[in-house]
This record gives C-alpha cells, sequence and structure tokens, in this order.
C-alpha cells in the first residue's frame, strides 16, 4: 500500500475486508457492572457504567438475598442520577424470565417490604 509522498504503509491484515450489505443485522454482546437502585415485579432502576440506549435490549444478572436472579430487559427511560455521579440511569422493565428467577425475586420483595 502506497500513501502521498512516497511513504508505504505496510498491508496487516491477513486476508481482504468485504463489504455488508445494509440489510445483515449484527448484535455486539457488552458486558458492564450496574448497580441495582430499586426493582418491583415488572422492572428495574439501574446505573450502569455503559449508557443503553432506550430501546436497547440486555440481560440482568444479580443475586437477589441468597438466590441467583437472571432476566431480560429492555431500557425504557434515560434516567438522571444524582449530582457528580458518572454512572448511567436506566429504568428498564422485564420482558422474560425464568420460573425460578420469578420466585427469587417474589421472595425478595416479600421479604424488602416486610
Amino acid at each position: 500500500m502506497t500513501m502521498g509522498m512516497g511513504r508505504h504503509v505496510a498491508e496487516r491484515r491477513l486476508a481482504p475486508r468485504v463489504g455488508i450489505r445494509e440489510d445483515v443485522e449484527c448484535r455486539l454482546n457488552l458486558r458492564t457492572r450496574v448497580r441495582l437502585l430499586d426493582i418491583s415485579l415488572s422492572g428495574a432502576l439501574l446505573a450502569a457504567e455503559l449508557a443503553v440506549p432506550v430501546g436497547g435490549s440486555a440481560q440482568l444478572r444479580s443475586g437477589l438475598g441468597t438466590s441467583a436472579f437472571r432476566t431480560d430487559v429492555q431500557v425504557r427511560r434515560s434516567v438522571d442520577l444524582a449530582s457528580g455521579v458518572t454512572l448511567h440511569g436506566l429504568g428498564a422493565i422485564f420482558t422474560s424470565m425464568d420460573e425460578r428467577s420469578r420466585r427469587s425475586l417474589e421472595d425478595f420483595l416479600r421479604k424488602a417490604s416486610q
């Protein structure tokens, strides 16, 4: 590969790249730590290191009390957190969870409200 002014740049690719049509959908799953600020049967308020756009989906994993909890969530709104907090506030709804996680959540909420 030649750049202007006679400089040569070595090609680092092992194979040539090929352009992709616009109708090919891809997903990049990223991991980020979140803090659970509050929770209900239908959703949660999270403080996340990474911003997730409204409409974005993710999987939330946590331990509620002594039980494991896992659910798919969809971000419904961006929430302002306290001044000086560098985390991103996310209002999310639960879109699906297994029966074990549902029982774990129900048990946690029942004990927390006593």
